[in-house]
């Protein structure tokens, strides 16, 4: 049977009643209630579960990039090391989650810590600063490691993740004397 609502002086007053009865029982109708907020909370869920994989890989990266600059601050301190001998020792601790060519660092010396200025993070997620000046014996070093991760999942674009995130660690230190 149609019902057409919309003008309820044309119709006869039986079509009227049936039209509100159908109107009541769809209100009232749960058999799908469950597919529908399932539907409504899916991309919630999803998205939520995105981010927190994200957030897992960052911190993983963090940790990587946080073993690799002590065990190459080490080889600063003792004074072992020239620029690529340090560089192979940062890639040989990041991978394999860390892309070797994607890794900046920003290794700077001087008499005190006070004249030492570390780099900063850039509006385009890199280090503002790059370089290698180990020092000498004694000197005081500041070394800056970072990798300028760009977001895992498309999905999580829309939510505000569409920038790169530096992922950067700091040591500052003084060198033995050698």
């Amino acid at each position: 049977m149609h019902c057409s609502c919309d003008a309820p002086f044309l119709r006869p007053r039986s079509v009227s009643i049936r039209c509100r009865q159908l109107w009541a029982e769809f209100i009232h109708d749960r058999r799908a209630a469950t597919a529908v907020e399932v539907a409504l909370i899916t991309p919630c869920f999803l998205a939520m579960i995105l981010a927190w994989i994200e957030v897992g890989l960052c911190l993983l990266m963090l940790s990587t990039l946080d073993n690799a600059a002590r065990d190459a601050s080490r080889l600063l301190r003792i004074g072992s090391v020239n620029e690529a001998t340090f560089k192979a020792a940062i890639c040989a601790k990041a991978s394999p989650f860390i892309p070797c060519d994607k890794i900046v660092y920003y290794v700077q010396s001087g008499t005190s810590f006070a004249s030492l200025t570390p780099g900063t993070t850039t509006s385009a997620g890199t280090l503002s600063k790059t370089g290698f000046d180990s020092g000498s014996s004694g000197s005081d070093v500041v070394l800056q490691i970072g990798y300028s991760k760009a977001p895992l999942s498309g999905m999580l674009k829309g939510t505000g993740f569409d920038a790169n995130v530096l992922l950067l660690t700091t040591l500052s230190f003084q060198n033995e004397l050698y």
